[in-house]
C-alpha cells in the first residue's frame, strides 16, 4: 500500500515542499473515548530551503501506508520491565549497604 505525498507551503519561507508519509518522521496520538479508538498522526518534515520544521496531520489510516507506529502494549511492557529493574537494583544496593554496615559494626565492636 502506497503512502500519501502532500505538497505544502513552508510556514517560514512560503516555498512549496513535499511531505512523503512513507519517509517523514511522525508522532502518533491515540484517544480512546467510550470504547472507540481514534488515531491521529502528525508528520514532521524540514523545509529544504530554510530548514524550518513543518507539520501535516492525518487521521485517515489509508494515507499512512504500511508503516507501523508504537503500540500501547510496547509501552506497557517497557514500563513493567523498567519498574522491575528499578526494584531489583534497589534490593541489590540495600543488600550491599547492609553488608557494609555490618562490616563496620564488626570492626568497631571487635
Amino acid at each position: 500500500m502506497e503512502a500519501k505525498k502532500v505538497i505544502i507551503s513552508c510556514e517560514n519561507c512560503g516555498e512549496d515542499m513535499e511531505v512523503d508519509f512513507n519517509t517523514a518522521h511522525f508522532s502518533s496520538e491515540i484517544q480512546i473515548m467510550n470504547g472507540k479508538k481514534k488515531q491521529k498522526r502528525t508528520y514532521i518534515a524540514h523545509c529544504p530551503e530554510c530548514n524550518t520544521i513543518n507539520t501535516v496531520s492525518s487521521e485517515n489510516k489509508e494515507e499512512w501506508g504500511n508503516r507501523k507506529g508504537p503500540t500501547v502494549k510496547f509501552f506497557a511492557f517497557s514500563g513493567l520491565f523498567s519498574c522491575l529493574i528499578t526494584i531489583i537494583l534497589a534490593i541489590v544496593v540495600m543488600y550491599f549497604a547492609f553488608k557494609g554496615i555490618m562490616t563496620i559494626f564488626d570492626w568497631i565492636f571487635s
